[in-house]
């Protein structure tokens, strides 16, 4: 197995208050790394560290370090790291243009696609790899906005996936979607890990088990534990992992 990301004694502050304690954790290269924990046990904190999403708040501040293959994140321009490390939230957040617009407009921006032709197989191709491409194919001029939530997420997914990153970062992906939307998350996920390295936060632990390879606990701003998902949700080691994922807190 290769090290895809690792985090070296971080620690994360806001305000000088420690909200992530002393973490040390790999994230394997094709895996589906998932993160669960309570509110307020440093799960968001730690993803936006990857690809330093906090540094627009300036009330925040860290210790140790955090490795992209061999690079030292901060020794990375940020905008190569954030296509590098890409990142869907919680609700999905599409751009008020035309759904073919939002999964053009990164890529022409940055210069990586500019003639048409290109374009146009792009977005058929990153569609399909959302399986959107059949339920949007006649209508890639409407307006962003008027799909639903589900699609509006997968869409997002195509927004990133069409800057071709090496790592995705997953924060509650699912959380405003019904059962069928979130199954078909769940599904893409799986599928992406053939070529891409995935970090999911996730408050539903039933997903984490049935998605992630490996599973990390985090309470009260520390890793309580990180085993294979399987062996952790039968037969954790830590005592705190068992109370959570059966239900007796959090």
């Amino acid at each position: 197995m290769v090290d895809k990301i690792k985090i070296e004694n971080l620690s994360c502050y806001y305000n000088k208050k420690c909200v992530l304690e002393f973490l040390n954790l790999n994230v394997v290269k094709n895996e589906i790394l998932g993160v669960i924990g309570p509110a307020n046990s440093g799960k968001t904190t730690f993803l936006r560290t990857l690809n330093r999403m906090n540094d627009f708040d300036a009330t925040y501040s860290k210790k140790g370090s955090v490795y992209l293959d061999d690079d030292d994140i901060l020794d990375i321009d940020v905008e190569t790291l954030r296509r590098r490390v890409g990142m869907l939230f919680a609700m999905p957040i599409p751009l008020p243009m035309s759904i073919y617009d939002n999964i053009t407009y990164a890529p022409k921006r940055l210069g990586f696609v500019t003639k048409k032709i290109d374009l146009d197989n792009m977005v058929e191709s990153v569609l399909r790899n959302v399986s959107l491409w059949d339920e949007v194919k006649d209508r890639l001029c409407v307006s962003a906005v008027k799909m639903s939530g589900g699609q509006q997420q997968r869409l997002c997914i195509a927004r990133v996936l069409a800057i071709n990153p090496e790592v995705i970062l997953f924060d509650e992906p699912c959380s405003g979607l019904d059962p069928i939307s979130t199954a078909k998350i769940e599904e893409l996920m799986i599928g992406l890990k053939e070529k891409y390295t995935i970090v999911l936060v996730t408050n539903n632990v039933k997903q984490a088990s049935r998605v992630s390879d490996r599973t990390a606990f985090f309470l009260m701003g520390k890793l309580i534990e990180v085993d294979k998902t399987g062996k952790l949700f039968v037969s954790p080691k830590k005592k705190e992992t068992e109370d959570y994922i059966t239900g007796r807190f959090g």
